[in-house]
């Protein structure tokens, strides 16, 4: 289950991150990239962490953990893509 989910959430987050780049105008792709690709980024994350949460509560700990760790990996590899995509696009 982690291991899916860690996956999921790796390919979701290349798909957007492609979908931002190709299709925003060349002159705009560096706003483009700053501000969608941030809040997508940060959206991506928080879902993670409330649907985490949301299942710890009902006492499915298997998928909570998997969510949250999801998350909490997602956080730094998002953002370390975002600021490479940043720098060759911005």
């Amino acid at each position: 289950m982690l291991l899916k989910a860690i996956l999921i959430n790796l390919v979701l987050l290349g798909v957007y991150c492609t979908l931002i780049t190709a299709g925003a105008a060349a002159a705009d792709r560096g706003f483009s990239i700053a501000i969608v690709g941030g809040i997508c980024i940060a959206m991506h994350v928080g879902i993670n962490i409330i649907a985490g949460l949301i299942l710890l509560v009902m006492g499915k700990g298997e998928a909570a953990k998997a969510l949250l760790i999801s998350g909490a990996i997602l956080a730094p590899v998002g953002f370390v893509s975002w600021l490479i995509l940043l720098s060759i696009f911005g």
